[in-house]
């Protein structure tokens, strides 16, 4: 087996920090396919946003960095790899995601202030990382078939938003070790501060509760991660200031039943504002975000 860590991710979401502490970790030479993007970007004089946007037409451009990856998986041992598709071409790879919030990822482009992209301001940034994101996902459906952004196609997710990267470096490491001996480990690693609760704060279930050693049991719906199980280990997690939990993935099929009789939709539709609002207050903490649906 290959010693091949995969690293995908979110726009923001620390790619290049976490290869670089994963490699003081591991020792593994780091290629990232992120710099042949804005060499060719350069070449062609238009920024990585306009890049993207020309690769809906001119497949030339996925063409070379496709084979760059498939060539690097064949010919290279104890390699950590920054590219958004590798885990697509190099299967027999450790596949990690880094997920980020969204506001979170966008500040962290802006303060790089890379001279190639135009981010006049926090608001622009934000916008753009959109604009690319959607690009990039129509692309690669496209292109691949593939859905980039689904965590399913990923031995390891971990949210980078409030961690640094050394303590997320150390987490792939981790894992990375108990997959090489074919052990069990959690899928996700997530913030507490994403994780939305489907009960109310003041009536959580008595069956809700988890063993120590047990995972939170989310589902993925429109983006956004909900606990179905384990609502007090997260409250547990927030008042001891915990930067990740582990967490089981349910589901991410918004159709697909998560409780007897009732789909991850109809359980996300049920959370309300008022819920949110109301586990912001007890807790201490805001999102950043809230679903379009949540109901008054």
């Amino acid at each position: 087996m290959k010693n091949i860590i995969v690293m995908s991710g979110d726009i923001g979401s620390g790619k290049s920090s976490v290869a670089k502490a994963l490699k003081d970790l591991t020792q593994f030479d780091i290629i990232g396919t992120g710099t042949i993007q804005r060499e060719i970007a350069t070449r062609r004089g238009v920024t990585t946003l306009e890049l993207n946007k020309i690769s809906q037409t001119d497949r030339s451009i996925d063409d070379e960095i496709d084979a760059y990856v498939v060539e690097l998986g064949k010919t290279q041992e104890q390699l950590i790899l920054d590219s958004r598709l590798a885990w697509h071409f190099i299967p027999n790879a450790f596949k990690v995601f880094l997920a980020v919030d969204t506001v979170v990822g966008a500040e962290r482009v802006f303060n790089a202030a890379r001279g190639d992209e135009h981010n006049p301001s926090l608001a622009v940034t934000l916008e753009n990382n959109l604009k690319r994101q959607s690009i990039e996902d129509q692309r690669f459906n496209h292109l691949y078939n593939v859905q980039f952004r689904k965590y399913s196609n990923y031995d390891l997710v971990i949210d980078t938003s409030f961690t640094t990267p050394e303590v997320i470096a150390q987490k792939i490491k981790d894992c990375f070790d108990l997959w090489l001996k074919a052990h069990i480990f959690a899928q996700l690693w997530v913030t507490p501060k994403k994780l939305l609760p489907t009960q109310s704060i003041k009536e959580l279930a008595e069956d809700d509760s988890l063993a120590e050693n047990d995972a939170v049991k989310v589902f993925v719906c429109n983006g956004f991660i909900y606990i179905k199980n384990g609502h007090q280990k997260v409250v547990d997690a927030h008042k001891l200031g915990a930067k990740l939990i582990a967490a089981d993935i349910l589901s991410e099929e918004a159709n697909a039943e998560v409780g007897s009789g009732i789909t991850a939709l109809d359980l996300a539709h049920s959370v309300t504002i008022a819920m949110l609002y109301k586990w912001e207050e007890t807790l201490g903490f805001e999102y950043s975000v809230y679903p379009e649906k949540a109901s008054s």
